[in-house]
């Protein structure tokens, strides 16, 4: 399977993984567990990896790194991607015309800011 590295702690030896099956996220923890131990994936890493499921969590196996494929910046993205709030839209007032001017005139709308 092909994943994306979404979350890692060299120090820690944990990563977070997106799978390209849309499942939940799989957990990589220690050295053991990749394929080549000689370099920890990083945030934004595309990593082929198997799944083993342990007490309903998805665990990353045998992962190693897919060279060249390096996206440093896919947390940031992934933040800024996020739920944003709309705009707020302008609301319109109707503003009447004076009395005593005859009603020929249509109503102005003025855009409320």
């Amino acid at each position: 399977m092909i994943g994306v590295i979404l979350w890692s702690s060299p120090a820690k030896e944990k990563a977070v993984i997106w799978c390209e099956d849309h499942g939940a996220l799989a957990y990589l923890q220690g050295r053991e567990n990749l394929f080549v131990e000689t370099e920890w994936p990083e945030a934004g890493d595309l990593v082929e990896l198997e799944i083993e499921m342990q007490a309903d969590l998805r665990h990353a196996r045998f992962v190693s790194i897919v060279g060249g494929n390096k996206r440093s910046e896919l947390p940031s993205l992934l933040r800024d991607m996020g739920e944003k709030p709309e705009p707020a839209r302008p609301v319109l007032r109707v503003i009447s015309n004076r009395e005593g001017e005859a009603q020929e005139r249509p109503l102005r709308l003025a855009a409320a800011r």
